[in-house]
């Protein structure tokens, strides 16, 4: 059988059972909240369909052809290269080589269009900032977490908001992703750098703080996106990865831990069997293997979920630092785990997932 349907326009079916079981405590709140979701937007008079303003209607297309793109382009062009003619393959590495010569800037006028568009608060997300960051006189860098699938919570609640922008003092954030998305995919690369995105190399990040501009990235990466959808608790992949505090070292700039409620389930739970075989295949490959759906709410690609942001306050990392040791690292490491840990259990009732039990792996 499949699992429970509250609603066929909030959730495709999947072969899912185990929303009773005893261990799903963390997809019993999601689904509770989503719920929660839809009375809230009740109270504010909204209807639950995209199209219940012009505003929101625009926000949605956006994010779907966003995030459709973000998928469909790489999985197209490995199809195309791998059953293709010579000739086939000959026009994709050829398309591929003349799209990695060309990168467009960031378009600010895009980019606050996009984040005026408010897509987060028109369909019933939440931004809670529970620290004071001003990035008025310094670039800081913003860790989001978890990876998810898109990233949509910090995405749309704050990088493309401009209630999130002003909350933290910022005309804009420039978010680092998948080298491949930014640098290579045609079309899907000419949007995402229009909008902001940068290929998510050392150079460039260094490059942007140094600028004075702030970055967002997600520490967790792909290797946190197999993670996700575990109906029993919220697993945060970060006890080995060190670099976005070296990062943070060397330029200086603080740290603010971002982190989303409900962003690991927003695409359904993983019913995928193996875990532990697609854990090391996702870690070798360095590519999520896990359960994926386009169709979620509204049997479109949008994050089908009550997606809360909340935004913690800065971590200093001290004067700026070429060359920091280990131990500085680690220490530095160690203090951000602790506050993000902090964050997400001192917000949990107030987002709605008081008995959400997070751990980092």
């Amino acid at each position: 059988m499949l699992g429970q349907l509250r609603s066929p326009l909030w959730h495709v079916p999947m072969p899912f059972t185990g929303e009773s079981s005893a261990g799903a405590n963390l997809w019993r709140e999601h689904v509770a909240n989503r719920e929660r979701m839809g009375r809230e937007l009740a109270a504010r008079g909204v209807a639950d369909v995209p199209w219940s303003s012009s505003r929101r209607f625009m926000g949605v297309v956006l994010t779907c052809a966003t995030f459709g793109l973000w998928v469909v382009a790489g999985v197209t062009s490995l199809l195309m290269f791998a059953i293709g003619s010579t000739t086939t393959r000959c026009a994709v590495l050829l398309y591929y080589g003349v799209a990695t010569l060309y990168a467009p800037p960031i378009n600010m006028r895009i980019y606050q269009w996009a984040a005026g568009l408010e897509v987060g608060i028109e369909n019933g997300w939440k931004l809670l900032v529970k620290g004071d960051v001003d990035c008025s006189g310094q670039p800081h860098i913003f860790c989001a977490h978890p990876h998810g699938l898109f990233c949509a919570g910090a995405n749309l609640n704050l990088i493309f908001s401009l209630k999130g922008l002003a909350a933290v003092r910022a005309t804009h954030i420039r978010l680092f992703v998948h080298s491949l998305l930014a640098s290579v995919f045609p079309i899907v690369k000419d949007w995402l750098r229009s909008l902001g995105f940068l290929p998510c190399t050392r150079e460039n990040m260094r490059r942007t703080l140094e600028g004075g501009e702030n970055a967002a990235i997600v520490p967790g990466g792909v290797k946190e996106v197999v993670w996700g959808g575990r109906v029993d608790c919220e697993h945060l992949y970060l006890s080995d990865v060190f670099g976005f505090c070296k990062l943070a070292l060397q330029t200086g700039c603080p740290l603010v831990p971002v982190y989303t409620f409900g962003e690991s389930l927003s695409m359904g739970p993983d019913w995928v069997p193996g875990f532990e075989l697609r854990r090391k295949l996702t870690y070798y490959l360095d590519a999520p293997i896990r359960y994926l759906s386009l169709c979620q709410r509204w049997m479109v690609p949008f994050p089908n979920g009550r997606l809360v942001t909340v935004i913690g306050g800065a971590i200093t990392s001290g004067p700026k630092n070429a060359s920091p040791t280990r131990e500085q690292i680690k220490e530095l490491h160690t203090r951000y785990c602790k506050a993000l840990l902090d964050l997400i259990e001192s917000t949990k009732q107030e987002a709605g997932y008081e008995r959400q039990v997070t751990v980092i792996v």
